[in-house]
């Protein structure tokens, strides 16, 4: 892997999931750590939910290792949020590859 093509800076986000006073799932993300990253946009497509429109962009990051990253997390970048759907290790170890994917009407 070459690392110089790692040029833009991600935000590793953390899941958490607490209760509420009325004891409802909340989900949150932390920031945990900002990381060096090459991004490659590998195309979208459009779909029906529930009677909306909604664009789906698969993009991939690719990382140094880091093991603190799974799959519950997500990913931020250039305002947007990314959710991790699986993670590549490349080669023997010297990198991951993060496929994520971004959903436009996501808050």
């Amino acid at each position: 892997m070459n690392i110089g093509r790692l040029d833009k800076r991600i935000t590793h986000q953390k899941r958490t999931v607490t209760n509420d006073s009325w004891n409802h799932s909340v989900v949150t993300y932390s920031d945990r750590n900002t990381i060096w990253a090459s991004v490659n946009f590998k195309g979208g497509r459009e779909t029906q939910s529930a009677e909306q429109r909604v664009n789906v962009d698969r993009v991939y990051f690719t990382i140094r290792p880091n093991t603190d990253v799974e799959v519950t997390d997500r990913i931020s970048y250039a305002g947007a949020f990314y959710d991790i759907q699986s993670i590549e290790t490349i080669g023997r170890g010297c990198g991951h590859r993060l496929i994520t994917t971004r959903r436009d009407n996501d808050e």
